[in-house]
């Protein structure tokens, strides 16, 4: 015990030989650098401003875009980012961000001041039981209004892809397909927010609306198959369309440019095919040439991930390549060709600045074309002459996929 004490005493003499030893440098060093007077002739700094929230216009601008943010590398984080692609200063381009998961599918209502984004989780990050949610959001606040989860279906998970989902003429309800690896669409009334029915469409995927309240999905025999809902969202009936393409011979992207109700479906090869959505059940119209013969002899084609869009004047614009081959269909391409399918004429072709892998175009009278390059930035372009006007990056773009117009 003797010792023990001894232990105890010395140990808190050293202690408190180190604490006066600390306090000595401290008063040392506060004696040779004394702190600064504070200058009593600037003004104080003015009070910030924390926890500010912001309400969007209930009309976007028409410079205003949906940046579909894939995350595909990772597949989770993903998210949508409503950028303002005329805006010079990256500060201020960013209006707002929506989260996404596992490759979720997104739509914007255009009468209905809202956006749905279809994701998908598990238990435990990437594994446990799944559950697939329809998350309804406020475009003005980008908050949820109503989260909804799949019960009976599984929801299309695919790259993003603008007819996963569709809604009525009236905006009344949504449609949203499914593959589990059964094929179907999910219908919800947006008035009640509730899933109404799940259809099934037996080898046929993708919801391209059609008509007051149909749905046309494309079939992998080459044709179409198009549901008829009654008035309270419910299967009326089902209609097939023969095939008017050959899936091995003469396969076509499932991505139509879609202009007043009509569907512009293109061909791997050059071909295009139409489709006449505007009435219940979609009609088979015609299959026209993209291409002239010179183009054809050095196989221009067109290529692309979402390689089509429209613009508000009924144009289309699609990224073509030459020097096509089985395989390059999804490789992209170095022009847009804008076209007036009503006269089936190539009106400008643009030679883009790099590679362009996916093009949407904003709304107006003076659209502005948006390619997704092959540094995974966007473009920015006039498409009266070609000029490049700028380039975005650095937003939180790691794939943005796919760009959608916002209202």
């Amino acid at each position: 015990m003797k010792s023990l004490r001894s232990a105890l005493r010395l140990g808190a003499c050293s202690v408190l030989a180190s604490s006066v030893l600390l306090s000595s440098l401290a008063f040392a060093s506060a004696k040779q650098a004394p702190a600064k007077a504070p200058r009593p002739d600037l003004p104080p700094l003015p009070i910030e401003e924390t926890g500010a929230v912001r309400t969007l216009p209930d009309t976007f601008p028409e410079s205003w875009m949906y940046v579909d943010e894939a995350a595909f590398f990772s597949m989770f984080g993903g998210k949508i980012i409503l950028l303002d692609v005329d805006e010079k200063n990256p500060t201020k381009r960013i209006k707002a961000i929506a989260d996404k998961n596992l490759l979720g599918n997104f739509k914007a209502a255009q009468g209905r001041n809202e956006f749905y984004i279809m994701e998908s989780f598990h238990a435990r990050g990437s594994r446990g039981p799944r559950e697939d949610v329809l998350a309804i959001y406020d475009k003005n606040t980008f908050k949820i209004l109503k989260e909804i989860v799949w019960k009976d279906a599984t929801r299309l998970t695919a790259l993003p892809e603008r007819y996963a989902m569709g809604l009525s003429k009236d905006e009344r309800f949504l449609y949203v397909a499914n593959f589990s690896p059964a094929a179907s669409f999910s219908v919800v009334d947006l008035d009640k927010r509730e899933v109404i029915d799940v259809i099934g469409t037996p080898g046929c995927v993708l919801t391209y609306p059609t008509g007051e309240r149909s749905v046309t999905s494309l079939c992998s025999n080459g044709g179409l198959l198009t549901t008829v809902l009654d008035a309270s969202g419910k299967k009326a009936s089902q209609h097939r369309v023969k095939p008017f393409f050959d899936t091995d011979k003469t396969p076509i992207f499932e991505r139509p440019a879609i202009v007043d109700g009509m569907a512009y479906f293109p061909g791997f090869a050059g071909k295009m095919h139409t489709v006449d959505l505007r009435g219940d059940v979609a009609k088979f119209v015609e299959t026209w040439e993209l291409l002239t013969p010179e183009e054809r002899k050095t196989n221009w084609r067109p290529g692309g991930l979402v390689l089509n869009d429209k613009d508000e004047q009924g144009l289309m614009y699609i990224i073509a390549h030459e020097n096509g081959a089985d395989g390059t269909q999804t490789h992209g391409g170095s022009h847009v060709w804008i076209i007036d399918p009503k006269s089936k004429k190539r009106l400008r072709k643009i030679k883009l600045p790099g590679w362009g892998i996916s093009i949407a175009v904003t709304r107006g009278k003076a659209p502005k074309l948006v390619v997704t390059n092959g540094d995974l930035n966007l473009d920015i372009i006039d498409p009266k002459d070609g000029s490049l006007i700028q380039t975005i990056s650095d937003f939180g773009n790691v794939t943005p996929l796919l760009v959608n117009k916002a209202y």
